[in-house]
């Protein structure tokens, strides 16, 4: 099912930090595109070709600054994950950074994985507790994320803190996990409300179903979800004509993207003009986290993290956003 709307006036403050976000990865420069996607294909339908995704697993040193600890670095080639469930051999998450730090003994680390949330939560660093993450990738800026830390795969070029979050907010982004947890069941993931937006008119998709198409493979395992999978069940149900994806490799002075980046999108009447430089942003969003997903309460949950490399687990809502500069 879906809903048209048109707006008019100023756009929702919400989406304020998403419009910066968009402008800031294309204003850097024009990007270079490897690969060009279009979908459906005549053989594979919203299958994405094979060959796609190349993306380059971290091998140059990297760092991490813990708030009153310092900031400290890491061999990327030594660090192991604890979700081989969910990423392939050589790739690895913010979380799976600290163990590597608590393994050599730059820092004391505990921790467990909670069931009900399904991720791994830091309980104290160095003796002291309530801890959370910031990250972003190379050309990016710090913001608040609420993607799993155990889930945020880490590249080169990466910026990383740790720091001692507020309780309520904190607080609420582990109940938000439990509440994805408990929606997500046992069978075919559906994400009750999908929303596409551009600056004049939005439209909405309710109960959508959402199944694996493996787009990463040099990332994740065989069937992880991600939120670009959202987009290709879409197209699959027949609620989308058309679909462009650009491989981004690298940008002027960004050594590291290897990301898919949404350029186009058909579904009926919703088919928004490329007016310059154009993608198609996203954002997840739930009752409970809501009012903490910042900064000045907007919803995005991500900084420079493309749809295809944020798994997705059972949010209340996935929104994207057109944005041209």
């Amino acid at each position: 099912m879906r809903e048209w709307f048109r707006e008019t006036g100023r756009r929702p403050h919400r989406f304020a930090g998403l419009v910066a976000f968009a402008i800031a990865i294309m204003a850097v420069s024009s990007a270079f595109a490897i690969d060009t996607v279009d979908l459906p294909d005549a053989t594979s339908g919203w299958i994405l070709p094979d060959a796609g995704a190349l993306g380059r697993p971290a091998s140059e040193m990297g760092s991490i600054e813990i708030r009153g600890v310092g900031e400290l670095t890491f061999d990327p080639t030594a660090v192991e994950t604890l979700r081989p469930d969910l990423f392939v051999e050589g790739q690895f998450s913010v979380f799976d950074v600290l163990v590597h730090l608590a393994d050599t003994g730059l820092i004391e680390l505990e921790y467990t994985f909670d069931e009900a949330a399904q991720t791994h939560v830091v309980q104290t660093v160095n003796g002291l507790n309530g801890w959370w993450y910031d990250a972003h990738y190379g050309g990016g800026s710090f913001d608040k994320t609420v993607v799993r830390m155990d889930c945020f795969p880490v590249k080169d070029g990466m910026s990383i803190v740790l720091y001692l979050e507020d309780t309520d907010r904190l607080a609420a982004i582990h109940a938000h996990y439990r509440e994805e947890v408990t929606r997500k069941g046992e069978d075919v993931l559906v994400v009750p409300l999908v929303v596409l937006r551009s600056a004049a008119e939005k439209i909405e998709f309710t109960d959508v179903a959402v199944t694996s198409h493996n787009a990463r493979p040099d990332v994740f395992q065989p069937g992880t979800l991600t939120i670009l999978d959202v987009l290709l069940s879409l197209g699959e149900q027949g609620a989308l004509d058309g679909l462009k994806l650009e491989w981004r490799a690298t940008e002027d002075d960004i050594a590291v993207i290897d990301g898919y980046y949404v350029v186009s999108i058909r579904a009926g009447d919703f088919a928004p003009e490329r007016t310059g430089n154009c993608v198609l942003t996203h954002q997840i969003g739930g009752a409970t986290i809501q009012d903490y997903l910042t900064p000045h309460s907007h919803t995005m949950s991500h900084i420079h993290l493309t749809g295809d490399l944020e798994a997705l687990v059972a949010p209340g809502t996935v929104e994207w956003l057109w944005v041209c500069l």
